[in-house]
């Protein structure tokens, strides 16, 4: 029977077999001892790892605090400068319904009823009158002229003037005729008061200047451009003096303001940096704090951010602090044990939004967290709505209260497992650390939920620090702290600050070029209702000639 290979025979000697079953145990030798050098090397890198495993773990959590921050520095360069969350994880908000978000517009609607123009019936109001030629008064197909006819038809148009002008006051002289050596023989009109002794500048140029730079954070080098434009060039030299000069007629305001703060009972606080140029160290940063009530706001500008600053103004006041979790209130509150401290719930929906940032999977988490915030603000709104309605005050009392009872047990429940990320176990530890500041509010529903209205307060501050980047002195700083002590405390009280300031300057003239001592027609809380409302409907003199009310 044939087969479809042939086989050839292979034939060794027995030398030869030998030598090949010799290399066959040489070779198997050699992989016998290259296995024992790979188990010795695995060995040694497991007791490598079981030795500086801590070590490992420390580079593992360093490499995400990394990660982590370079997320949030991608975020503030490149990112929304909002704190929504993205509409893939769902901003819906727990049990609002059905989940649907709705699709309305920003601003007006379309077919809803109008606000119709503003009311500016308290302008001045200057006429003119407009003629048809008289070349024209005639009738262009017979030739008969025109006959005037009774009234005006009149067309309003708003406009804004503003031109620097000289006011020369003409001090007339008088000759006595008498012989009496007491009186002089040319007796001269008595000068206009002024408020720098020997300064050109009038009320208005100051009033100008301040507002500008300290309500509305223009610096004063592009108010001086703007003067130029409008034919008044004055120097950067000149104006600085005068604001020295000035200084001091607001220190008695202020010290009121400081006084009315402190003799609060709930206060809103907060800081940001700021930089001062200081004559000996230079440029310094420094910080400006703002502590604010219901009458009035202060803001002081201190070297330090130490808790020495929030100690020397409320150290002895009782009261409710709203303010965030920086450690300079907390030790205010630990050496005063009247002081209670309400911390800010937009901080921690902060810290759950932030908790995702640079890792995708912790969105769904991090959206939940902000939802239930959101339905905790919900809850507190409609409670806040019925508090002159005791049962259905009380109604929506419990379910608030009990709402925060839930999620603390969400808090506990995720604090509890075991692979728990870092992130997050972060945020939950400091949302369990400072649960009773957060819920005070629950207990004493005139206590805001968050610290807004401070952080609101330090917006105009901020803008003008970007405009003219802080204070050029020790000096500067501290006036710059005074006029948005006084400005904001107006904006509480809705008074017209141009009106208050040309007023105030003008009667710190009047008075020797010094504040007036009763100031009871300058502090808002003691104002009467007349002062009140006369300073919040006031409205510029026309110096055109006439003004008549607008109707």
């Amino acid at each position: 029977m044939k087969t479809p290979f042939a086989y050839a025979r292979v034939t060794l000697s027995k030398m030869e077999y030998i030598e090949l079953k010799a290399q066959a145990n040489q070779w198997h030798s050699q992989w016998l001892r290259a296995r024992q050098r790979e188990r010795e090397a695995l060995a040694q890198i497991a007791q490598i790892k079981v030795k500086h495993q801590e070590e490992i773990s420390a580079f593992q959590v360093q490499i995400d605090q990394l990660k982590n921050q370079l997320a949030q520095m991608q975020h503030l360069v490149f990112g929304r400068s909002t704190e929504k969350t993205s509409k893939k994880s769902g901003n819906q908000q727990e049990g609002s319904g059905s989940g649907q978000k709705s699709d309305r517009k920003k601003g007006q609607q379309k077919g809803s009823k109008g606000h119709g123009r503003k009311n500016v019936t308290t302008l001045p109001v200057i006429p003119e009158d407009l003629v048809i030629p008289d070349d024209e008064q005639h009738c262009t197909h017979c030739g008969l002229p025109f006959s005037p006819f009774p009234g005006t038809e009149d067309s309003d148009v708003i406009e804004v003037e503003v031109q620097a002008h000289v006011r020369r006051y003409r001090r007339h002289r008088y000759q006595k005729t008498c012989q009496c050596s007491q009186t002089p023989g040319i007796i001269t009109a008595p000068e206009p008061a002024k408020l720098i002794r020997k300064g050109k500048l009038g009320v208005s140029v100051w009033v100008e200047i301040l507002l500008h730079k300290y309500a509305f954070g223009i610096p004063i080098n592009r108010q001086l451009q703007d003067f130029r434009m409008r034919g008044l060039d004055l120097s950067q030299g000149t104006v600085t003096g005068g604001l020295q000069t000035i200084k001091p007629l607001f220190e008695p305001i202020v010290e009121s303001i400081r006084e009315r703060v402190i003799a609060g009972q709930q206060w809103h606080a907060d800081e940001t940096r700021w930089m001062v140029w200081s004559d000996d160290q230079g440029a310094k940063k420094h910080w400006l704090w703002v502590f604010m009530v219901q009458e009035a706001v202060y803001y002081s500008v201190d070297d330090n951010r130490s808790a020495r600053v929030p100690k020397e103004l409320l150290g002895k006041s009782n009261g409710i602090l709203v303010c965030d979790r920086y450690c300079a209130y907390k030790s205010l509150a630990n050496e005063n044990p009247d002081m209670f401290l309400a911390f800010c719930w937009s901080h921690v929906r902060r810290d759950f939004i932030n908790a995702q940032k640079g890792n995708d999977e912790l969105e769904k988490w991090s959206a939940t967290w902000v939802n239930r915030i959101g339905k905790l603000y919900h809850l507190n709104d409609q409670r806040l709505e019925h508090q002159r309605q005791p049962e259905q005050f009380f109604k929506y009392d419990k379910v608030l209260k009990e709402y925060l009872g839930q999620l603390k047990e969400w808090r506990d429940k995720e604090l509890e497992r075991p692979k728990l990320k870092e992130r997050c176990q972060k945020v939950l530890t400091s949302l369990k650390n400072h649960w009773e500041g957060l819920t005070l509010f629950a207990d004493y529903p005139e206590v805001p939920m968050d610290n807004n209205a401070a952080e609101r307060s330090l917006r105009n501050p901020i803008v003008g620090r970007k405009n003219y980047y802080g204070a050029g002195s020790d000096w500067s700083g501290e006036l710059m702290a005074w006029l948005f002590s006084v400005f904001m405390t107006l904006n509480l009280w809705g008074i017209n600050p141009w009106a208050w300031m040309t007023k105030y300057l003008q009667t710190c003239a009047d008075n020797g070029r010094v504040a007036p001592d009763d100031l009871s027609q300058w502090l808002p809380w003691l104002m009467t209702d007349a002062r009140l409302k006369e300073l919040r409907n006031h409205s510029p003199p026309c110096e055109n000639g006439l003004v008549t009310p607008l109707s």
